[in-house]
Order: C-alpha cells, then sequence, then structure tokens
C-alpha cells in the first residue's frame, strides 16, 4: 500500500524526536520522564508512552499539550495520538470529542482522512443492541457515509493500473506534473481501499439492526394487539429499510394484520405488492391469499 513522501518525513520527524527525548530503547527498557518542558519532548514522550500502550500516562500528558500546542504544527499531531489513545483504551466517547475537534480545528491536516474513519467506527463501538436506543448506529451510519462521500475508491484492480501506468510515465517524464498528480491521487485511493470497504460492511450491518429494531417494536405492538402501531413501524421497515432481511417479514406482519383488522382492500393491495417483490415465495401468502379472496366472494 502506497505511503505519500510527506507521511514518510513525518513519521521520520515524529521517530527522530522520540529518539530525540531518549524515549525509544529497547524492549526491556523504561519508558523516561523528558527533562525539558519542551513540546516536541512531550510529545516524543507521549508517543513512547503509547507504543508502551500505556495510555493512561500518554493521556494525561497529551491533554496537557493539547493546549501548549494549539494554532502550532503539532496540534493535529497532537489531538489525533490523543484521539487514538482514547479509542486503543476504549473510552470511546472521548474519542469521538478529540476527532471531531481534529476535523474542525485542523480540516486540512493530513490526519482528516483517517480521524473521520476512525470517528465512524468508535460510534460503532458504541452502537448497542438492537433493543437498545441505537443513536450511535445511526451516527456511526452517518459518518461512514460522510466518509465514502469524502474520500471514494475507485475498483482495486483499476487503481492498481492507473498506479502502473503513472509511474511508467513519471518514470519516462519526470517533470510533468500533470502525471505526478494523477499518480498521487491513484495511490492515495488504493491506500484507502480497505476503509472504504470496512465502511461499506458497517453500514449494511447497521442498517440490518436498525431494521431489526423496528421490526422487533412492530411485533411487540402485535402481540398486544395494538395493531395500529404494529402496521406503523411495519412500514418503516419496508420505507427505510428496504435493503436488509426484514423487507419481506415486514411485509407478512402486515399483511397478517391488515386481515385481523379486516382491512380488506389495504390487505389485497399489500399482498399485490408482495407478490410483485416476491414472486418466488407467493405459497407463503397463499393463505392470507385465500382469506382475502373468501371475503370479497362473499361481498
Amino acid at each position: 500500500m502506497a505511503v505519500s513522501r510527506f507521511m514518510i518525513k513525518r513519521m521520520a520527524l515524529i521517530t527522530g524526536m522520540c529518539l530525540a527525548a531518549g524515549s525509544l530503547f529497547s524492549a526491556c527498557s523504561s519508558v523516561k520522564a523528558p527533562k525539558t518542558g519542551e513540546v516536541t519532548e512531550r510529545y516524543a514522550y507521549a508517543q513512547a508512552l503509547i507504543g508502551k500502550e500505556d495510555y493512561d500516562k500518554a493521556i494525561f500528558e497529551l491533554e496537557s499539550l493539547m493546549f501548549d500546542t494549539r494554532a502550532t504544527t503539532l496540534e493535529d499531531d497532537v489531538l489525533f495520538s490523543l484521539a487514538g489513545a482514547y479509542y486503543d483504551s476504549e473510552q470511546y466517547l472521548l474519542a469521538i470529542d478529540i476527532y471531531k475537534r481534529l476535523l474542525e480545528q485542523t480540516p486540512g491536516s493530513p490526519f482528516a482522512e483517517d480521524s473521520q474513519f476512525k470517528l465512524a467506527e468508535s460510534h460503532k463501538q458504541l452502537s448497542p443492541i438492537f433493543s437498545r436506543d441505537q443513536e450511535h448506529t445511526r451516527k456511526a451510519i452517518r459518518e461512514f457515509q460522510l466518509y465514502l462521500e469524502m474520500y471514494p475508491a475507485k475498483d482495486p484492480q483499476q487503481l492498481q493500473s492507473d498506479i502502473e501506468l503513472y509511474t511508467g510515465l513519471v518514470d519516462l517524464n519526470p517533470e510533468n506534473d500533470l502525471y505526478k498528480r494523477n499518480l498521487a491521487v491513484a495511490e492515495a485511493q488504493y491506500a484507502r481501499i480497505d476503509k472504504v470497504r470496512e465502511s461499506i460492511t458497517s453500514i449494511s450491518e447497521l442498517r440490518e439492526k436498525l431494521a431489526l429494531n423496528e421490526f422487533r417494536i412492530a411485533e411487540q405492538y402485535r402481540e398486544l394487539k395494538k395493531y395500529r402501531g404494529a402496521i406503523a413501524y411495519y412500514d418503516d421497515v419496508i420505507r427505510f429499510y428496504p435493503d436488509t432481511v426484514y423487507l419481506e417479514k415486514a411485509w407478512l406482519g402486515k399483511i397478517g394484520v391488515l386481515i385481523k383488522r379486516e382491512k380488506w382492500f389495504e390487505a389485497k393491495a399489500a399482498l399485490d405488492a408482495y407478490d410483485q417483490q416476491f414472486p418466488e415465495n407467493m405459497e407463503k401468502v397463499d393463505g392470507y391469499r385465500k382469506k382475502v379472496i373468501r371475503y370479497f366472494e362473499n361481498t
């Protein structure tokens, strides 16, 4: 996976600061606190603590640095490291706050793309089981969708071809800025393929959870014989989650409730809609269909 020259230089700079601060030694060495109050040494110290998975101490240091590095070149580095420390220590609400702060305060940061993805992942981590409030589920879907809109990617095979093409063209004509830009774009898109796939998969999984939440509420209303409420929630599944496995179940539930309420014209319309969408499963509603036909024959 390609890495931009900018990020390589940035990683080298951070590593150099860590070495200068004396915080990176062999695995058996302890992490030493900085000897001065310089922000670069304190940041290097915090990075070393993160490397040792000593998140509590790293967070303590980074939280103070967050204010000391405001409007400096280290601002986004500190925010991204702090958000990551919160995330890795499973403090997802705090991670969300810092990722959002980074995106708002330093929108042009090279960490913006990863921050948008991790913001969505943080909400996903807080998404509860289907029977509870789904606020974070909805926010996770929204943030994943925003990531896909802001950072799209072509088909992987097409991107590989583009990278090979523009690499060759740059080798032939190193001074051509257009070739360089196109190569950089292709490399950036290829680098995010895994995140794009994860975003798409997560959106699908989270939408299934939301659909299940609505469907189970409909079923509960049905069991309580509160049929109007049941139909309202079945309709929500049909309207908002047609891409989930609960679409057919919602239609079946709705048809059954309409027949119980003796809403024969509405039941017939629902049966017709079901037959159009699931012609291979028409036998599932044979019993309902016979009841509707019998009613109209008798009237």
